[in-house]
């Protein structure tokens, strides 16, 4: 038993110094090795799992990871669990598993918001052709979540219209519409011009444009500053010299005064 245990300490010792000298196909066969006679170590699956990533061993390095996070779930910690999952995303970016299991875990605690980041960016690691699908599939778990969240929704349009799924695209599109407005709006026309083209999504389009170029030019024309100098006319001669010939025009017949003028105060 004592020489047993002798052996698991120097095939850690020995893993993690391949580790510190980065020999990672050295450090994950040590680790493999010891994972043969404790399946269910915790600890060495949280040390072997970054490895696998890095080498590229996907599927084992995801097995690991869940096998961490699932131990954590047990245990009822479910940030350590978050944190196992992040981890996996960043590590494991096309692994479609990874990315569902951390939005759940957000919408259980009441996340629901974060929780759709979190698909959104996970559909955007699977851009390729090939990969669409599991983009669809990502985008239509976040509308579980939020039916209607503007993000979610256009890229799920697009993705549809680009897998010959257009009648869909459409349908999503025009609910959209009817749900936001101006600068947003115009995304959606955009949008639907790129889906089904054709003289009304391009008429609809323009039109989305042509409200923007009107509400412009109702716009007031801006106020002067403050600060700006006024300027001042000199006074007009002919008025003055008027004036003072009127003053200087000698009477002649004066007038009686009206008492009755006087009188009405």
């Amino acid at each position: 038993m004592s020489g047993q245990r002798f052996d698991r300490e120097v095939l850690l010792e020995q893993a993690s110094r391949a580790r510190s000298k980065r020999n990672w196909r050295r450090a994950i066969a040590l680790y493999r090795e010891l994972l043969a006679v404790e399946p269910n170590n915790i600890e060495l699956h949280e040390r072997i799992a970054p490895l696998l990533a890095a080498t590229r061993q996907e599927f084992d390095a995801w097995n690991s990871y869940r096998v961490v996070a699932h131990h954590a779930l047990r245990e009822g910690r479910e940030d350590r669990a978050i944190a196992v999952f992040r981890e996996a995303t960043a590590a494991l970016p096309r692994e479609i598993q990874a990315w569902q299991g951390l939005a759940r875990l957000l919408v259980r605690q009441s996340e629901p918001d974060a929780a759709i980041e979190v698909l959104l960016e996970g559909s955007r690691q699977f851009r390729a052709h090939f990969h669409r699908p599991q983009a669809i599939h990502l985008l239509r778990r976040a509308r579980a979540v939020d039916p209607w969240h503007f993000e979610t929704v256009l890229e799920l349009a697009l993705h549809l219209g680009r897998s010959d799924q257009q009648a869909e695209a459409a349908l999503l599109l025009e609910g959209l519409a009817e749900r936001c407005q101006e600068r947003q709006l115009r995304r959606v026309r955009t949008a639907a011009l790129a889906v089904t083209p054709g003289a009304r999504s391009l008429m609809r389009w323009l039109t989305s444009w042509r409200g923007r170029e009107e509400r412009l030019l109702e716009l007031p024309a801006p106020k002067a500053s403050r600060a700006a100098p006024v300027l001042t006319l000199a006074p007009d001669p002919e008025p003055t010299r008027r004036r003072d010939a009127r003053v200087m025009k000698p009477v002649t017949d004066a007038e009686p005064e009206d008492d009755r003028s006087t009188a009405a105060f």
